[in-house]
């Protein structure tokens, strides 16, 4: 992704885009900047880099999401969703074995 797409990536301004970059580049040697037609990109690693070390909300905005994608799946498969029993509670009602490691 170029540099100056991150600002809205992000939603931030550019200077605080910046420091982020210095900062990733002092921790990492510069290995996920590099330049493409004379515009300075950063790899995809650089943007994980950035979104965990960095910019920790759009971290957790992307987990988020990623998490309510997988919620819907198990959904559609018919998985058992927001059942929490304890292997006792289980015992009690009989869940079989090969239903309890989807509920936990």
């Amino acid at each position: 992704m170029y540099v100056y797409e991150l600002p809205n990536y992000f939603n931030r301004v550019p200077g605080t885009i910046k420091n982020g970059i210095i900062k990733m580049n002092k921790a990492t040697n510069n290995i996920y900047k590099y330049y493409e037609n004379g515009k300075t990109k950063i790899s995809k690693e650089g943007i994980e880099w950035l979104c965990k070390n960095c910019f920790k909300h759009k971290y957790l905005e992307l987990l988020e999401e990623y998490k309510m994608e997988l919620t819907e799946i198990y959904i559609e498969r018919g998985y058992p969703y927001d059942v929490f029993l304890t292997k006792y509670e289980s015992k009690l009602l009989r869940t079989d074995k090969y239903l309890w490691k989807y509920i936990r």
